[in-house]
C-alpha cells in the first residue's frame, strides 16, 4: 500500500515576472510544491507539511497540493488530517485519482477494507492505467481473503509498472531498458511474498 501523489498537476501560472515585479502566487505555490516534494522524499515530513500547507494557503482548490499535504501527514502518522485533506482534494478535484487511492489507504489502514475497495475501484474508474491503485486494491484484496482477486490486481500493476519502467528506460537511456525486466522479476517476487505472509 503506497500513500503517494502520482499523476500530479500544476496549477496554471502567470506571465513570467520581469525585473522586480514578485512572481505570481500560482508560481510561488508551485515552487513550494516542489520543494515539498523533495523534502518529502528525503523523509524531512516536519518541514514537507509546512511546503505543502504553503502550497494550500497560496492555492486552497489545487487537488495535487491537499494529496500531498495529506501524504505528510500520513507519513508522520497523523491519520485523521491525512484523511481530512484527501476529502479536500477530492472535493476541490472529484477526478484526481491519487486522492481516492490515498483515501483507501487510510481507510484500509483502519480496517475499513469495503470502504478501501471502493476507494481503490473509483481511483481506477478515473485513472484506468494508474498502477498505484490497482497493487493497493490487490493488498486490500489480500486483506479480505479474495487471494485470486489479489494477485489478479497485484500482476496487472507489476504489468503497468513493468511498462512504465520499460518506456522510461528506453526514452532517458535506451542501455537502462534491458533491466526493466528485472523490475517484473522483482514484482513477481513482492507478489508472492505479500500472498505467502
Amino acid at each position: 500500500m503506497a500513500i503517494t501523489g502520482d499523476g500530479d498537476r500544476f496549477p496554471q501560472t502567470g506571465q513570467p515576472s520581469s525585473g522586480g515585479t514578485p512572481p505570481p502566487p500560482a508560481d510561488i505555490a508551485r515552487q513550494r510544491f516542489q520543494a515539498g516534494e523533495r523534502l518529502l522524499e528525503q523523509g524531512r515530513f516536519d518541514e514537507a507539511l509546512r511546503q505543502f500547507q504553503e502550497a494550500v494557503n497560496l492555492d486552497p482548490r489545487w487537488a495535487a497540493a491537499r494529496n500531498k499535504l495529506g501524504v505528510a501527514y500520513a507519513r508522520m502518522g497523523q491519520r485523521d488530517e491525512a484523511r481530512r485533506q484527501f476529502l479536500a482534494a477530492i472535493e476541490c478535484d472529484p477526478s484526481y485519482a491519487p486522492a481516492h487511492s490515498n483515501l483507501g489507504n487510510v481507510l484500509q489502514e483502519e480496517g475499513r477494507l469495503a470502504e478501501a475497495e471502493a476507494a481503490y475501484k473509483e481511483a481506477i474508474r478515473l485513472d484506468p492505467d494508474y498502477a498505484v491503485a490497482y497493487h493497493n486494491l490487490g493488498v486490500v484484496y489480500k486483506r479480505m481473503g479474495r487471494i485470486g482477486d489479489a494477485v489478479d490486481n497485484l500482476k496487472r500493476a507489476a504489468r503497468m509498472e513493468r511498462a512504465l519502467l520499460k518506456g522510461k528506460a528506453e526514452t532517458e537511456n535506451p542501455r537502462a531498458a534491458r533491466y526493466a525486466g528485472l523490475a517484473w522479476i522483482a514484482a513477481i517476487a513482492l507478489i508472492a511474498y505479500l500472498l505467502l505472509r
